[in-house]
Order: structure tokens, then C-alpha cells, then sequence
């Protein structure tokens, strides 16, 4: 597996591995409401926390973090892990409220799918979703992940502890 973290861009976003540059913006999304409902973060995200994850990263060989840049700006975040090392990545994003419904979600993650399966030889690459992230959804569908089932309490969510998941993935 090469799976060297790099810069992936498109037309539409640059994905930038993360560093400890980007802690500012980094705190300030994670800590934005609307999305750390929907992640797995501690309310509020420290910098204790942003510095355990930044350790985290950069001890792993398949564990992979970008800032979203939009248009010059850092917008959102979307990783990947592999932590079984057997060619299978999760993976999650989030983007700042503001720029949401712009196709930047779909667009980061169809840089990131291809990294995967160039770049880290992926099998499988998935992400769950909840039923009622109709905007996740269509992401999902949009970049080719087809739904293969809900899995009921199955999610581990720092705040609401376990939530029903959809299941989408796309197979080599």
C-alpha cells in the first residue's frame, strides 16, 4: 500500500492533509453544532482533544484526515481509517453549514474514494449514515455508494449513544 496522504484536488474543492496549522479552523468546525450532532466528537472539542487526534494520525498508516478547502477557504474535514490494515476504509466528513448543498461534500468524497482505491489498494470503502441525513444520502448515492442495509443501534454517538445506521459502501 503506498497510501502516502496527499493533496487531492478537483475543480470544485482541495483536499489538504491535516496539521497542526489547522487547528483553529479544525476547533471551529468540530464545535459548530449542526455538525458535531452528527459526529463522533466530544461537545465542546478541545485542543487537548484536536492534539490526541493529531497523534493518533500520524502513528497510523491508514488513518487519513484533509481540511475541505473552498474556493481559498477551509470549509470542512473528511477522513478515512483502515484500522484493521485488511484494505477495508470507513470513512466521514462534515462541511461548515454555510456551504452546504454546493456538490463540495460529493466532490471530496469522490477524491477521497479514488485515493483509496488507486493509492491504499481499497476493497472496500463505506460509510454509515443515519436515516435521517437525507443530504448524506444523496451524497452517498450521487458517488456511486450503493445502500446495503440499516443496522439498528449499531452506531456508538458520543452524545446520543447508539443510533441507527445505513450501511453504504462501494466494492472493488
Amino acid at each position: 500500500m503506498s497510501g502516502k496522504v496527499q493533496v487531492l484536488e478537483s475543480g470544485k474543492v482541495r483536499l489538504i492533509p491535516l496539521a497542526a496549522e489547522h487547528e483553529a479552523e479544525f476547533l471551529r468546525l468540530a464545535n459548530i453544532p449542526e455538525i458535531n450532532q452528527r459526529v463522533n466528537k466530544p461537545f465542546p472539542y478541545t485542543l487537548t482533544h484536536f492534539a490526541e487526534q493529531l497523534g493518533s494520525l500520524q502513528k497510523s498508516k491508514n488513518y487519513f484526515v484533509w481540511m475541505i478547502e473552498h474556493e481559498g477557504s477551509i470549509i470542512g474535514v473528511i477522513n478515512t481509517a483502515d484500522p484493521r490494515d485488511v484494505h477495508l476504509f470507513q470513512g466521514g466528513y462534515w462541511i461548515d453549514p454555510e456551504h452546504w448543498g454546493k456538490g463540495i461534500a460529493s466532490a471530496a468524497v469522490r477524491l477521497v474514494k479514488e485515493f483509496l482505491f488507486k493509492e491504499c489498494g481499497a476493497v472496500r470503502v463505506q460509510a454509515l449514515v443515519e436515516p435521517d441525513n437525507l443530504a448524506s444520502i444523496r451524497v452517498m448515492e450521487k458517488c456511486g455508494y450503493d445502500r446495503e442495509g440499516l443496522l439498528k443501534k449499531f452506531y456508538s454517538s458520543a452524545s446520543r449513544g447508539l443510533v441507527d445506521v445505513l450501511m453504504y459502501a462501494v466494492v472493488r
